[in-house]
């Protein structure tokens, strides 16, 4: 069961009273850093400011996730901890602790964390899914599917809570029930291919054909295909950069693939682009779910642009 674990990345601006303009931009440009993917610039501006405000517990925090996203996972819980005295009802705090506990294989740690993010806001599907995630690591699926119904509950279009709800519901065999779910996913998303792969695997597994009364991703054909929409993950002078994108995409579960594009001066651009999509509405759907899952910003393009 591929497995996507999702931040919480609650980078919100200053706006205390007294907060000197100095550490403002600090905070900002770290924010602004960090969305933009300079992970180790973003630590190196939030440290600045930690210098300057060291009892600033969203200093601490913001650092910790840009340290997540280095892999730096010990630093990133240090930080963390040291938010939880500063704040200890500093909003996401527990659930971004949680991964951090998650990716150092703790679960159990990850899910006394949900279990706080959870008592402070009983609202946020993010930790009830992730808290998921941990308990079946655990083995404990029984109660990682009460928290997927809980997240399903509160955000129904959620295509990789029901994608895992499926997994489980299988994995207990409960083959019926996993169909119905994986049907689900697929009419929240019908261009990924995760929920229909499992579907068709399962069905031959019982014995069954595919039924066509689901929607069919467009297949494209040569002449006219309906496939006009594309996300691009970034842009790259250093080939090396594309490569890691790429690779961290794919790796996540996402399409994706590097176009070049020969630029002004003779530069070499390296595009990364990723999946296919017959509406924009469909291609602003999974830029959400790409910023939701990996904190990468992408913009649409036509699928022939530049």
């Amino acid at each position: 069961m591929k497995k996507v674990i999702c931040l919480m990345i609650l980078l919100v601006s200053l706006s205390a009273p007294g907060f000197a303009d100095t550490q403002k931009d600090l905070f900002e440009t770290g924010v602004r850093l960090f969305k933009q993917g300079h992970y180790q610039k973003a630590v190196e501006r939030f440290s600045q400011l930690i210098q300057l405000a060291p009892d600033h517990a969203d200093a601490y925090k913001n650092r910790g996730v840009s340290y997540m996203k280095l892999e730096k996972f010990d630093l990133a819980i240090q930080d963390f901890e040291t938010a939880k005295t500063l704040f200890p009802e500093l909003k996401g705090l527990y659930s971004n602790l949680g991964v951090a506990w998650y990716y150092k294989k703790d679960y159990e740690k990850a899910i006394e964390s949900y279990d706080t993010e959870i008592q402070m806001d009983s609202e946020n599907h993010v930790a009830y899914f992730n808290r998921a995630l941990c308990l079946a690591e655990l083995g404990r699926n029984t109660d990682a599917l009460d928290d997927l119904s809980r997240t399903l509950a509160l955000k129904p279009e959620f295509y990789w809570a029901l994608c895992y709800k499926a997994d489980l519901l299988a994995l207990s065999g409960q083959d019926i029930q996993a169909i119905k779910a994986y049907e689900a996913a697929i009419r929240q998303d019908p261009e990924d291919t995760y929920a229909r792969e499992k579907r068709v695997q399962l069905k031959q597994k019982m014995g069954t054909k595919e039924s066509p009364d689901l929607p069919k991703p467009p297949l494209g054909n040569p002449k006219e295909d309906p496939l006009q929409y594309t996300l691009q993950a970034g842009a790259f002078l250093n080939p090396t950069n594309a490569d890691k994108m790429n690779t961290r995409l794919r790796d996540n579960g996402f399409d994706a693939r590097i176009l070049t594009l020969k630029g002004a001066k003779n530069k070499t651009w390296y595009l990364v682009r990723s999946g296919h999509y017959a509406t924009k509405d469909a291609a602003h759907k999974a830029a959400e779910m790409l910023m939701q899952t990996l904190a990468v910003t992408s913009v649409v393009r036509t699928r022939d642009s530049w």
